[in-house]
Parts: C-alpha cells; sequence; structure tokens
C-alpha cells in the first residue's frame, strides 16, 4: 500500500510530518516502512488569505490536481499535513475516489477518550472561521475554546512571522496563549495548525497539548496497513 501526502502547506510541515511517520512506523528494516509519494507545493495558494477574502486565489484547483495524480499513481490514502486545508476534505471526497485524511476527528475523539470536556484550540485564522476543530470537538462531545482576539493574533503573530519566515523556534508565545484558554476553562490544547508542530518538534512541551500532526501521523500509517510503536 503506497500513502499520498499533498504537502508544502509548508514546507517544513511536510518535512515534519514524514519524520513523524517513518518515526512511529513499526519497523525494523527499510523494507517495512510505507511507499510514499510527496508532492510538496508551496506554490498553493494562501489558505487563511482566501477564506477570510483577502486573495481571490483557490487553494482547491491545485489540491484536487495533485490529488488527482496521486489517485492516477494508485495510492491507497492521501494525507494532507494542512489542517486548514482540511476544508476541502468534503469536495475531495466528490472527486476522487481514495480516501483523505487531515487527523481532526480522530483528535477530538482521542481527547474524549481521555474525559477531556474543554478544549483550547490553536489554530489559523481560517480554520477558526471554518470551524472544522471546532465541529469535530462538539460533535465528540467536547466543548471548544477558542483564543479572544488578541490571543488569536499571538497565534497568527507564531504561525506567519515565526515559524513560516524561519524565525523563531521559542515557545513563550505559545505558553502565554494556553495560559490564557486555560483561563477560559481549557483542559487541553490542540495544536491545530502544522505550523505550530514544527514549532514543537522535538520539544516536550508543559502541559496537556495535542498535536493533530501526530493523529494525522498515526492515522496514516494505519490506514496503510502498518502497525505504529505506540498510540497517541
Amino acid at each position: 500500500m503506497t500513502l499520498g501526502i499533498i504537502g508544502g502547506m509548508g514546507p517544513m510541515a511536510t518535512a515534519v510530518f514524514y519524520e513523524k511517520i517513518v518515526g512511529i512506523t513499526d519497523a525494523s528494516r527499510d523494507q517495512d516502512h510505507i511507499d510514499t509519494i510527496i508532492y510538496s507545493c508551496p506554490q498553493i495558494p494562501d489558505r487563511t488569505s482566501f477564506f477570510l477574502g483577502r486573495s481571490t486565489e483557490d487553494p482547491y484547483p491545485k489540491i484536487l490536481e495533485l490529488a488527482r495524480r496521486l489517485e492516477d499513481q494508485k495510492v491507497s490514502a492521501i494525507s494532507i499535513p494542512c489542517i486548514t486545508a482540511a476544508y476541502f476534505e468534503k469536495a475531495l471526497a466528490e472527486d476522487i475516489s481514495v480516501p483523505v485524511y487531515n487527523g481532526i476527528r480522530e483528535t477530538a475523539a482521542i481527547l474524549a477518550g481521555k474525559g477531556v470536556k474543554y478544549a483550547g484550540i490553536m489554530a489559523t485564522d481560517g480554520s477558526i472561521k471554518n470551524r472544522l476543530i471546532a465541529n469535530a470537538l462538539i460533535d465528540s462531545g467536547i466543548t471548544p475554546v477558542e483564543p479572544d482576539k488578541d490571543y488569536q493574533a499571538v497565534v497568527t503573530d507564531i504561525i506567519y512571522n515565526d515559524v513560516k519566515a524561519g524565525r523563531s523556534n521559542d515557545l513563550t508565545k505559545l505558553y502565554k496563549v494556553a495560559e490564557h484558554l486555560a483561563d477560559k476553562g481549557a483542559q487541553a490544547y490542540i495544536l491545530g495548525c502544522t505550523e505550530l508542530s514544527v514549532l514543537a518538534h522535538g520539544k516536550k512541551l508543559d502541559g496537556f497539548f495535542i498535536d493533530i500532526l501526530d493523529t494525522l501521523a498515526e492515522v496514516s500509517v494505519r490506514a496503510c496497513g502498518k502497525n505504529t510503536k505506540t498510540e497517541i
């Protein structure tokens, strides 16, 4: 079985995602790993800018083009390591026959299984607007907790001005937002943007953080018929 990845949103997030896949696959030799086709396409228009009306460049045509290319290459599953792009999941389900994964619903289910009743969301403005994570939490019986406007601006700053720009590896701002969400009742914090996954990669975070990219990596491995070393 072969995994297809539509990446480049952003490029480092795609690299981190593949590293996570390799790291959690229960393998003792090269041949035990998943055959993977990665299309890293940084030229896909910015998803948040489109959703907020700041740009008229629709990301979907390019995403669909890559999905169809992967479908033609007979992949068994497609994963998209960009949470904001999960908005296009329903359209992709209608336009291609290959299952597409984003890890959002599975993350909500994990939190529900751990007894979380209130979960804080750290995500792009586009994801917040589209309520993709919030709706998945509600469906799992969890109340979503979103940052107030000023703190959402901090999340945006981390994503675009720090991680995407390659300027900072500091967790201070992330913890600032987490503290704010805790004050609003959050028992756990969702890293709901893959740029936040890049920031957190290789670090031990203080507090109950759950990274959707970790969930997506596990889902992707299992979708291709392989076992993982651990369960999230």
